[in-house]
């Protein structure tokens, strides 16, 4: 009996393994996906006509070495000798890491027009949605509410998100971002809320899953359409009239 479990653990173990092995063909097609609003760089690639519809991901903790390390990092998920065989890219718009999320979004509307392929973007805290919701109480998991990150001296950065549906399919839930994230002052009540967290590891999944929810709804997103989420400016526009 012990023999038997032993062999289903080493049979499903190689299964697994030269799946791995063969995830780059030239049959290939690629979603691609990649979520930059923090410290860390989040990268995530499917390839929708492999049989076992595996998900590849990283997630890379560069800091602040973004702009050195961005086509090595993408590279190492996906070679580029592969890169004409990506049919959708979705990228993480912010609100998070300035410098970091622009060069994200730069990069993928620069392979999105190579290529000529969608772009789809969706904001870091509607990527959170799915994982910040089960928190609130049962009672209010059906009902609109925020997700804020505190800003000192600033007040909040927050968006408001209701649940609409959970589709099986591509295992993507399906949120409305009723307020795009957006700077409100510290007097200004918004409940439900809950504080925003970093989790890349999980929401690079999350992306990836919209991705193909995207692809599945046959969505056609042009590159030039995706700009950064920037709540706050490093412009003060009370004197841009001076």
């Amino acid at each position: 009996m012990e023999q038997a479990s032993s062999w289903r653990r080493n049979s499903k173990v190689t299964t697994i393994i030269n799946s791995l092995q063969n995830f780059h063909n030239s049959k290939s097609k690629y979603l691609l996906a990649l979520h930059s609003c923090s410290e860390s760089f989040g990268i995530a690639i499917k390839d929708i006509e492999h049989p076992d519809k595996i998900i590849k991901s990283e997630v890379f903790n560069i800091g602040r070495s973004l702009s050195n390390k961005l086509f090595s990092c993408i590279e190492k998920i996906l070679p580029r000798k592969f890169w004409k065989q990506i049919i959708r890219i979705s990228v993480a718009k912010g609100p998070g890491s300035f410098t970091s999320t622009r060069l994200t979004i730069s990069m993928a509307r620069t392979i999105a027009q190579q290529i000529d392929c969608s772009l789809d973007s969706i904001s870091s805290f509607h990527l959170m949605a799915p994982r910040l919701y089960k928190d609130l109480d049962q009672n209010q998991i059906i009902n609109p509410f925020w997700i804020k990150d505190f800003l000192p001296r600033r007040g909040f950065i927050a968006g408001k998100y209701q649940l609409i549906k959970i589709h099986k399919e591509s295992n993507f839930h399906e949120f409305i971002e009723i307020i795009s994230p957006k700077l409100i002052s510290i007097e200004e009540e918004i409940n439900p809320s809950i504080k925003a967290s970093n989790n890349i590891e999980k929401d690079i999944i999350s992306l990836i899953h919209f991705s193909q929810y995207c692809q599945n709804s046959n969505f056609s997103s042009h590159w030039g359409k995706t700009l950064p989420i920037y709540p706050t400016s490093p412009i003060d526009n009370k004197n841009k009239n001076l």
